[in-house]
């Protein structure tokens, strides 16, 4: 597969995913001290898995396995919007996260609110929606 007569790092997409999801649940466990980077990812890759540079993830995303790109970007935007919602993550730099890295955008929509409709981004939506999620495990989490 690897046009340089070297073989891929990874067996597979779902190999990849597993791994993501791997790195991102440890930032959960440790309380979101690092960031869902992809740099801070082939860090933990060298330290877990294999050395793999940062062009290495590039082309896995991108040239061998690109159908797990959304997936790999769902699973990062989790971390961030949960990090962030949270306190662990500065807001502003979440959401500029979310717009770089994850494909987010401020594209406006309309909310009827009583009787006035009113305009809010999908990532407010977003926002919203996983903060309602959190509030509800909680609630679960006390029983």
């Amino acid at each position: 597969m690897s046009k340089s007569g070297q073989p891929p790092k990874f067996e597979s997409g779902e190999q990849l995913i597993e791994l993501w999801i791997d790195f991102c649940n440890s930032i959960i466990d440790n309380e979101y001290k690092q960031t869902p980077t992809q740099a801070a990812f082939c860090r933990w890759l060298g330290n877990n898995y294999a050395d793999v540079s940062e062009r290495t993830l590039y082309n896995a995303l991108n040239k061998y396995f690109p159908t797990i790109k959304k997936e790999f970007r769902q699973i990062q935007s989790d971390v961030i919007m949960e990090g962030a919602m949270l306190g662990k993550y500065n807001a502003t730099m979440a959401i500029w996260g979310l717009k770089n890295w994850c494909g987010w955008s401020d594209k406006g929509y309309n909310v009827p609110d009583d009787d006035t409709d009113t305009e809010i981004d999908s990532l407010t939506k977003a926002l919203m929606e996983e903060a309602e999620r959190l509030e509800q495990e909680h609630e679960r989490e006390a029983i």
